[in-house]
């Protein structure tokens, strides 16, 4: 059994794990799915710009726009955070 890591490995880890895992949040988020999977494995500290980044559009099941005030608030909450009004 070899003392090192294999140059294989290494590339999943830093490249394709933060890829995957970028491309993820931004589909959740409403945002260009292949250009976050790309800067993501390129740049993985993005990863933190993109998990407290708001969404940019609706996504069915995720984010949907307040009908009052029209931001975006998450699929499940009742009562908008913004504008206290209730959902019907």
């Amino acid at each position: 059994m070899s003392e090192y890591v294999k140059p294989a490995f290494l590339i999943f880890f830093i490249i394709i794990v933060p890829g995957v895992i970028g491309g993820i949040m931004a589909a959740n988020r409403g945002r260009s799915v292949f250009a976050w999977c790309l800067l993501s494995a390129l740049l993985p500290p993005s990863l933190l710009y993109l998990y407290f980044a708001g969404p940019l559009s609706e996504v069915e099941g995720v984010f949907r726009r307040c009908l009052k005030c029209g931001k975006l608030i998450k699929w499940r909450d009742q009562v908008c955070k913004y504008c206290q009004s209730v959902r019907t």
